[in-house]
């Protein structure tokens, strides 16, 4: 029997949330063939031991350095053989049912380039996965940025993280956050895979931008459904990976778009206000504990 879905989880010391979802897959698996390759990008959590004792039927991939998440999906892609590869965060949840019904979907829609489940919050409200293409003026009005926390309700805001988009039905969009992302092997070869030129982050709106521009569609799926804790793998290292995630956008930009000077330096401060914006905060808080 030829394998069907390839499931790759990139983890980095989040051992708990790797062990809930391994369990879930195995406890209600698909029903058909599927493998399970977790990349480990030089753990200290235990994580690797885990593997070995309770999921030996996992193929382990074990860096000695965090080699970024795009490169540790791009290392597992060959060593796998499915006709699906799914891209899944070791801290997203399947429901029973979740992983069939999005292969089921992908076949039923032929133009699918890739397709993300519907993800929940840890206390089951809906976490908006969906996004619009970036532009040079939604970069000062991100999920964390300085301007939606002042003016929530903005325009802006919702244009880009779609936040009125009936997350209840089937919808095509620009592009759907990497924790639950299914795409076909043969587009994966076609189109080399991710960009390792983003360390974190961006690799998947990198991904889905160069599918659009053929021609194929980026879904949303609500009958797959996840259960994602946003950020366990890089709370404990909040700095480093808001660095990463905004000089990946500026990446981006420079990548697929014409840039002017005046739109590079309209880029660049909107992307180092988000910065500021998420960090300021947070010595602020870490100095009033101190006092």
């Amino acid at each position: 029997m030829e394998t069907k879905l390839s499931i790759i989880i990139v983890n980095y010391n989040t051992k708990s949330y790797l062990h809930q979802t391994l369990f879930s897959i195995y406890t209600n698996p698909p029903n058909f063939k599927f493998e399970i390759v977790v990349v480990d990008n030089a753990s200290t959590d235990g994580s690797v031991k885990l593997l070995k004792q309770e999921f030996p039927q996992v193929r382990v991939i074990k860096n000695v350095r965090n080699v970024g998440f795009a490169r540790a999906n791009n290392q597992a892609i060959p060593r796998t053989s499915g006709e699906y590869v799914l891209f899944l965060n070791p801290d997203a949840i399947p429901e029973s049912g979740a992983l069939e019904k999005m292969v089921n979907f992908m076949e039923q829609v032929p133009y699918a380039g890739c397709i993300g489940g519907k993800l929940l919050n840890s206390d089951g409200s809906l976490q908006f996965s969906c996004r619009s293409f970036p532009t040079y003026i939604s970069v000062f009005f991100g999920r964390r940025s300085l301007f939606r926390k002042i003016f929530p309700g903005n325009p802006f805001s919702k244009g880009f993280l779609l936040t009125d988009l009936d997350y209840k039905k089937v919808q095509k969009v620009d592009w759907i956050m990497g924790a639950c992302m299914l795409t076909k092997r043969e587009l994966l070869e076609r189109f080399n895979y991710f960009d390792e030129d983003f360390f974190l982050f961006v690799e998947d709106l990198d991904f889905c931008y160069r599918l659009k521009k053929e021609g194929l569609e980026i879904y949303y799926f609500p009958g797959a459904v996840f259960h994602h804790k946003l950020g366990a793998s890089t709370e404990k290292y909040w700095l480093k990976s808001t660095v990463s995630h905004n000089f990946g956008m500026y990446k981006f930009f420079k990548k697929h778009y014409s840039l002017s000077m005046t739109l590079k330096g309209i880029a660049a401060f909107g992307l180092v206000i988000r910065i500021f914006s998420i960090v300021l905060p947070r010595f602020i808080i870490r100095g009033a504990k101190e006092c």
